[in-house]
């Protein structure tokens, strides 16, 4: 020290980090351009991340963009929810005015006041007070960050990610992949810090392959490099004897380097260990101050005044002086937008740690927990039970289990885990109970003195278990939750524990442990008098029947779901029934009764505020009309769901579906581009799971399939399956299975189509589901009258008898679905009849024009232009191997041209095409002249080079593709003798002698397939 002033110990400029700067000034200037930016800052520690970082913030400022810091703390995993969202929240109130603040928040307020009081609520408006999913608060967030970003551009940092709590890295994961507006998210992390079982290494390797981040990685500083650092802390050119000594020891490393000279320049010898070098500052200072700093470093790497000084207990004006000395010596620094006391870097904090004794450590942790304890209790006025912050009850529990006050630490984390519940901080919950079950034998005391007694922890333990997705934690919490029930004694309690643990064996993939405990929560229930229990088991089992399709078994439930609901006044479970209820009279085909009751579960949900319920009613409500032929309808109520579940915050979990099913029921409208216009949204969205994945592919193998994008089709639906933690559900093993059979049956791979509906149809065995094996039996009968065609052409009578017997036992099965007893057939179930009915008589022979008539006048009555332009297309095909009037058929076929115009069907398109130019039908080109990516135009230059006609072509493909004269014939609807008399001409022009020849030409020139 130099007249009572510390030398500076680092440098004024930023040396060596250009490039890096430079790509993170670049970020910012992509968010003020408003697009989102998200860069990751890794090294080691002391490398200078902060600094980088810091240099970023000045640059922000200096642009008028909005900055939000916050970093991680290093007391624990699992301890302290939301740190960085907190400490960065809470500038926003400094930083804007109440009205724009008022903006920017919206109806996010609320739910953010939980994690960060200081957003409080205006006045007359209700504190939120359940739980909410992560993924509604993580998309609330997301909704303030861009209204946030509408004013300018907006900069986030979220330093020492190594620290981060489960939450914490959930939420900044979220934001990676759904930033939008005009954000830059910069994250920091020391990469010595991540061994092999580090949980940041699979969040870190996530973050490469979304391929949305930069990275940054901070190299030590070379000889040049490290001379520039010491010429700007000494103010001139370093010695270089200096710069080489700084060098061996420091190894390139800025603080370390720093580090050591400020030992130089306080005459102190310079140390060879680390941990003596990064406490050589410290022992320069007084005693007192030394005390000072050892307290502080017990409560991490940052402190406020207020606790620090409850702490220490020494006179305020002798505390400031002390501090002074530390923040003078540059050991500590001020946050001056907090107040708080910093350390210079985390590594002293460390250091002065874990130089303390043992002995030392508990009674200083147990005086940070009585600090905070008071601090609690003072704002609250009475207790603090519930009442402080999920962070503050969170470091509670932390000091006094560091303290080995085990009675004190599980009380603390029985509030702390209530606390991280209200908060969404549901990973953390789930920690906090599970610190206090450890705890429980060992502080009976205590335990006897819980605010909730242990049965009701595991239960709440496994919830929060559950809504973090563990679902397997969830089971095993859930088990010795029930455990510790006399169901005799206890029945009510039991049946609800049973109804929980059967949702979780269901989301953890075991549908018959799922189905068993629900049954036995019904059964050991008493039926009187009635009771919430009763109603929320009841309602549970009958969700469950309906998701494995037995809707007639639902319906019964759900009825008796309703009953005992609406005796005991459960307005939630009634409207959650009666939604249940509405979808299986639904599918059944019961339409004026389901409807009703559907509509009046939404408006039960709605009245509720219940976003669960919300999306689920408006999902079902569209799903039923959408199966009953009423897709317009569909489209509306689907995209309110979407709109509603947006200003739920909760568009993140709803809109893959309600979305992905809107985009279907446009594309079953014909309306092709607005479909594909939605599921660009939704695959913009947060996909990933593969339970959230699987609609929005569903949906994008159906529109590829139709629009001829075969391969596509097949990798969407092909990673459904294989994704797929058990078996698919009845609700979409039927598209499913059906998209691949149709993009296999397309593309000429009918085995691998056969097996594809053989499979679909053993999981949907016991299933009442008369639309969806409407829609699969229907595939598998157009895949059979394919294989029996093939099977004629070649003479494989055997064959071709197979596939009879397979189309009538699909035509069996569907008539069976749609006259099964508890079914009323919709339009749209007696439309795939129709359809499946014209498929079987393809199966015999060339098809009845009349059966396929009825099919299209039943597609065209629903609006639906594919399914009726294929229908049309094989009337046209009917009609012409009958021998029909010409004119007939034209019609047929110009009315399937229309149909399919538009819809980007190249596929039917061109069969279209093909079956006109057979039989020569003139018909109208599609805008284009032609489907895309066909390479017939390749095919018919090198043809026209042979001297072969059009129909010569035609005879051609026919031959290759093992078709006698007499099938040549009935094909192109000419005579026997005129087919072999192309022949013959085809064989002189190719200058081959057999029609084995004449296929191989036909295959080299692609005329086959």
């Amino acid at each position: 020290m130099i007249g009572g002033v510390a030398r500076r110990v680092s440098s004024p400029v930023l040396v060596g980090r250009d490039a890096e700067a430079a790509q993170l000034r670049a970020a910012l200037g992509r968010a003020a351009a408003g697009q989102p930016a998200i860069v990751v800052v890794a090294g080691e520690a002391g490398i200078g991340k902060t600094r980088l970082v810091t240099e970023l913030l000045g640059e922000a400022g200096e642009l008028g963009a909005v900055a939000l810091t916050g970093g991680c703390l290093d007391v624990g995993d699992g301890v302290l929810a939301y740190a960085p969202l907190v400490e960065a929240l809470r500038s926003l109130v400094g930083v804007l005015d109440p009205l724009e603040l008022e903006r920017v928040l919206g109806g996010a307020r609320a739910e953010l006041a939980r994690i960060v009081p200081e957003l409080g609520t205006q006045a007359g408006e209700p504190q939120a007070e359940a739980p909410l999913a992560p993924t509604r608060l993580f998309e609330l967030l997301l909704g303030v960050l861009h209204r946030l970003a509408e004013r300018g551009a907006v900069l986030v940092v979220v330093e020492d990610m190594h620290w981060a709590d489960q939450s914490t890295r959930d939420l900044v994961g979220f934001l990676v992949r759904n930033l939008r507006a005009g954000v830059a998210l910069v994250l920091t992390y020391r990469s010595d810090e991540l061994h092999r079982r580090h949980p940041l290494r699979p969040f870190v390797a996530e973050l490469d392959r979304s391929g949305r981040v930069e990275r940054v990685v901070l190299g030590r500083l070379g000889r040049r490099e490290l001379a520039e650092l010491l010429e700007g802390i000494l103010g001139e050119p370093p010695a270089p004897g200096l710069v080489a000594e700084v060098l061996e020891r420091s190894e390139g490393n800025p603080f370390f380097a720093e580090e050591l000279v400020a030992a130089q320049l306080e005459g102190t010898r310079l140390p060879t260990v680390l941990r003596e070098l990064v406490l050589a500052r410290v022992q320069g200072l007084s005693e007192p101050a030394q005390r000072v700093l050892e307290m502080a470093a017990v409560a991490g790497t940052r402190v406020d005044h207020e606790l620090l000084a409850a702490v220490v207990g020494q006179d305020t004006d002798q505390l400031v002086w002390l501090l002074r000395e530390a923040v003078t010596r540059h050991v500590l620094a001020v946050d001056e937008a907090t107040g708080a006391y910093v350390f210079r870097h985390a590594l002293v904090q460390e250091a002065i740690y874990d130089d303390l004794l043992p002995i030392q450590r508990g009674p200083l942790h147990a005086a940070y927990a009585q600090a905070l304890e008071r601090r609690i209790e003072q704002r609250a006025g009475t207790s603090i039970t519930g009442r402080g912050t999920a962070v503050e009850l969170g470091q509670l529990a932390y000091h006094w289990y560091a303290a080995h006050d085990l009675g004190q630490a599980l009380l603390a984390s029985v509030q702390a885990g209530q606390a991280a519940e209200s908060a969404s901080a549901l990973a953390e919950a789930l920690g906090h109970y599970e610190r206090a079950l450890a705890l429980w034998d060992q502080a009976p005391e205590a335990a006897a003195r819980s605010p909730l007694d242990r049965g009701t922890v595991l239960y709440r333990a496994a919830a929060a278990a559950h809504l973090a997705a563990y679902e397997d934690r969830a089971v095993a919490l859930g088990r010795l939750a029930l455990d510790r029930v006399d169901a005799a004694a206890e029945p009510l309690r039991a049946g609800a524990l049973l109804e929980r643990l059967a949702r979780y064996h269901w989301t953890a993939g075991d549908t018959p442990r799922a189905m068993a405990a629900v049954e036995r929560a019904v059964a050991i229930i008493p039926p009187e008098p009635p009771s919430v229990e009763l109603a929320r088991a009841l309602a549970a089992h009958g969700q469950l029947l309906m998701l494995l399709a037995h809707h007639a078994d639902a319906r019964a439930r759900c009825e008796q779901a309703v009953a005992v609901a609406r005796r005991v006044g459960a307005r939630a479970v009634e409207g959650h029934a009666l939604t249940t209820l509405g979808t299986c009279l639904g599918i059944l085909g019961h339409l004026d009764e389901a409807i009703p009751d559907l509509e009046q579960g939404r408006r039960i949900a709605i009245e509720l505020a219940n976003v669960d319920d919300v999306g689920r009613a408006h999902a079902n409500l569209a799903t039923v009309l959408d199966m009953a032929g009423r897709a317009a309808d569909a489209v509306e109520v689907f995209l309110a769901g979407a709109e509603m579940a947006r200003q739920f915050g909760a568009l993140g979990r709803y809109g893959p579906n309600l979305l992905s099913d809107a985009a279907n029921a446009l594309l079953s409208l014909g309306r092709r581009e607005e479909a594909e216009r939605l599921l660009d949204q939704v695959f913009d969205l947060d996909l990933r799971s593969p339970a959230i994945r699987s609609r929005p592919l569903t949906v994008r193998g159906t529109l590829r399939v139709r629009t001829g994008d075969l391969a596509g089709a097949q990798a969407d639906l092909r990673r459904i399956v294989d994704e797929a933690p058990a078996p698919l559900d009845p609700q979409n093993v039927a598209p499913v299975h059906t998209g691949l059979a149709a993009a296999a049956m397309w593309d000429g791979r009918l085995a691998d189509a056969r097996a594809a509906v053989a499979d679909g149809l053993k999981l949907m065995a016991t299933a009442e589901e008369p639309y969806w094996i409407g829609e699969l039996c229907q595939t598998g009968l157009a895949v059979e009258a394919a294989m029996a065609a093939h099977a004629r052409a070649r003479h494989a009578e055997a064959e071709e008898q197979t596939a009879r017997e397979l189309a009538d036992g699909l035509l069996d099965r569907v008539r069976a679905a749609a006259a099964a007893p508890e079914v009323i057939p919709t339009p749209a179930v007696q439309a795939n009849l129709r359809s499946a009915e014209a498929e079987w008589s393809r199966v015999t022979g060339p098809g009845d024009p009349e059966r396929w008539a009825e099919s299209a006048r039943a597609w065209e009555a629903l609006g639906y232009p594919w399914q009726a332009g294929y229908a049309r297309w094989r009337q046209a095909e009917a009609l012409l191997a009958q021998g029909a009037p010409r004119a007939d058929a034209a019609a047929a076929l110009a009315r399937a041209l229309a149909l399919a115009d538009g819809l980007g069907a190249r596929l039917l398109v061109a069969e279209i095409d093909a079956l006109g130019r057979r039989a020569r039908i003139e018909l109208a080109g599609p805008p284009g002249g032609g489907a895309p990516d066909d390479p017939a135009g390749a095919a018919t230059t090198a043809t026209d080079e042979l001297g072969l006609t059009p129909r010569e072509r035609e005879v051609l493909a026919l031959v290759a593709d093992g078709r006698t004269n007499r099938q040549i014939a009935e094909a192109l609807f000419i005579s026997g003798k005129t087919a072999s008399v192309h022949v013959s001409n085809i064989l002189a022009k190719l200058g081959v002698a057999n029609r084995g020849e004449a296929a191989a030409v036909a295959h080299r020139l692609r005329l086959t397939g």
